[in-house]
């Protein structure tokens, strides 16, 4: 029961019949209809996303498109550069990246960070315009130059 609560379409309890486990596959199958597809918006781009010459980091899809090409990132480097780059110039420590990213109830070590932010250096080049800056003895900022 809890798990229609949550959202399920269906369940079954074991033992259960693998001819009864396939019927109910095939019986939500029937019922879900994919919506047709809506037109994208001019930018391309939509819901939370930050954007700077060369670089789009949407939140929204969880994509990054730098210099015109979408590139694979996982899910904590994709959010740790959306909300540097949310906050352009403005230097965070460690401690309030991890709290905000991995959650205020994350036991690892604080350099986590150091490689995630290595590992976003590896995919993402510092720009004329912008950069991933070490603000030494503190922590990172998305630096964004005049």
């Amino acid at each position: 029961m809890l798990g229609l609560e949550l959202g399920a379409d269906d369940y079954m309890i074991k033992p259960f019949d693998s001819k009864e486990l396939v019927a109910r596959v095939k019986a939500v199958l029937r019922r879900y209809q994919a919506a047709p597809a809506a037109p994208a918006p001019a930018s391309d781009q939509q819901g939370e996303y930050v954007e700077y010459p060369d670089l789009i980091v949407n939140l929204t899809n969880y994509s990054v498109i730098y210099n015109g090409h979408s590139i694979e990132m996982p899910p904590k480097e994709l959010e740790l550069l959306y909300f540097l780059a949310s906050s352009p110039n403005q230097v965070f420590t460690r401690e309030q990246l991890l709290d905000h990213i991995w959650g205020y109830e994350y036991l690892g070590d604080t350099r986590t960070v150091d490689v995630h932010i290595k590992r976003l250096r590896e995919k993402i080049k510092d720009h004329e315009k912008w950069a991933l800056s070490t603000v030494w003895g503190i922590g990172y900022k998305f630096e964004v130059k005049r």
